[in-house]
């Protein structure tokens, strides 16, 4: 099932990811460009608030919508927005979330073709809620998430399916494939969590623990198990939709930003 798993993430980022070599192709060499994320679906309200001064009101999200950084996402109860933030990063925000865009950036490596990509950034703050996020094993250069919260951070890189649940005084990192690594606010500690094993964060937590006897399988706690079912799904939705799209034109979230607009050209 992993291998299977892994197979078709690897087509989404393939597909996905060709459209945003192609339509940077002309950036200067050696110089990062910010970019806009892509709208991939929906399930019932979703809110888009604006990081520009004239945008700052809040406006349902759609999947025409372009996401730019500064902006903010808040979803309703039983709602969902699926986003590709950069091709091969992958993010559904879960019912009930809060998240704030920080960082869309991609570097190049001159004009090369093959094996362009020098680096691949997205930096996300989550405010409350849940996310699963997916970053298929693929591609060359970095390829790096970072998601901000109140306790603590999560990187996330290439390989990486994992998902962050947000509570006033927990954070549940929960790694399903590849390995992911957390950092306290405070820059006390830092940890890897391994596939397969999930930990639950606390604001007080001290540098003074046994990581083996922290971490723990999700094999020992159903909500755990729960999150890795949710992102396994996550994971498979976003290939269903690279199959659809395999030979359509390039998507709107790789175009390098020349000025901010709210519908696509």
């Amino acid at each position: 099932m992993q291998d299977a798993l892994k197979y078709w993430r690897t087509i989404h980022a393939i597909v996905t990811g060709m459209g945003l070599l192609l339509i940077i192709s002309g950036c200067g060499k050696n110089q990062g460009r910010e970019v806009l994320a892509n709208v991939l679906f929906l399930r019932g309200t979703v809110t888009l608030e604006g990081g520009n001064e004239s945008m700052r009101h809040p406006q349902s999200l759609t999947t025409a919508s372009n996401l730019a950084v500064g902006d903010r996402i808040e979803t309703s109860p039983n709602a969902m927005a699926a986003l590709s933030l950069i091709p091969g990063i992958f993010v559904e925000v879960g019912a009930g979330t809060q998240i704030a865009i920080e960082q869309l950036r991609v570097r190049k490596r001159g004009d090369a073709m093959v094996d362009a990509m020098r680096s691949r950034l997205a930096t996300l703050h989550l405010n409350q809620g849940v996310i699963y996020a997916s970053l298929p094993d693929v591609g060359s250069g970095q390829c790096e998430l970072n998601v901000h919260t109140g306790i603590g951070t999560l990187v996330a890189r290439r390989g990486a399916l994992f998902s962050l649940r947000l509570t006033s005084r927990t954070a549940r990192v929960v790694c399903v494939d590849g390995e992911v690594q957390w950092s306290s606010s405070r820059g006390q500690y830092t940890e890897e969590v391994p596939p397969g094993y999930f930990r639950d964060y606390h604001p007080g937590d001290v540098p003074n623990w046994n990581p083996k006897t922290a971490l723990k399988p999700v094999t020992e706690d159903a909500g755990a198990q729960n999150d890795v079912a949710a992102a396994l799904d996550v994971a498979a939705a976003f290939d269903q939709f690279a199959l659809r799209v395999r030979n359509a034109p390039p998507l709107k979230s790789s175009i390098p930003i020349e000025r901010r607009t709210s519908q696509p050209p």
